[in-house]
């Protein structure tokens, strides 16, 4: 699991990226815990189409702790492939089945959380 910090007005905020741990791995889930309780938020990349330890960490994870990964090169759909920013709807239509609720609800929620995380984001988002 790599950690990235982000500083805003000297408050630390952290994303969590490339959850690609082993699902049998308890470490994985001790380290989840504990970014939970430190109000880490964890990202989830179109990947998630592809690996079912994403699966697994998105469902482990608070809804309101979870972003959407746009852009990681690597972390696409396909293995192999390069991402493309469009895969990120392939991760709402994954994530709205594994919670059981509508794309409209991913998109809003992971939404909620992203600028709650990079406030700054309002200034360049039709709300």
């Amino acid at each position: 699991m790599t950690v990235t910090r982000y500083y805003e007005y000297y408050i630390l905020y952290s994303v969590s990226i490339s959850l690609g741990s082993s699902p049998a791995d308890c470490l994985v889930f001790q380290a989840i815990r504990q970014g939970v309780q430190d109000g880490h938020y964890f990202s989830i990349a179109p990947s998630i189409v592809r690996d079912p330890s994403q699966k697994l960490v998105a469902t482990t994870v608070p809804f309101d702790r979870l972003v959407l990964e746009s852009d990681a090169p690597a972390l696409g759909p396909v293995i192999r492939e390069r991402n493309s920013p469009l895969n990120v709807l392939q991760t709402v239509d994954v994530l709205a089945e594994l919670l059981g609720c509508s794309k409209e609800c991913v998109i809003e929620t992971t939404t909620q959380n992203a600028l709650r995380l990079f406030p700054k984001l309002k200034n360049f988002l039709k709300l």
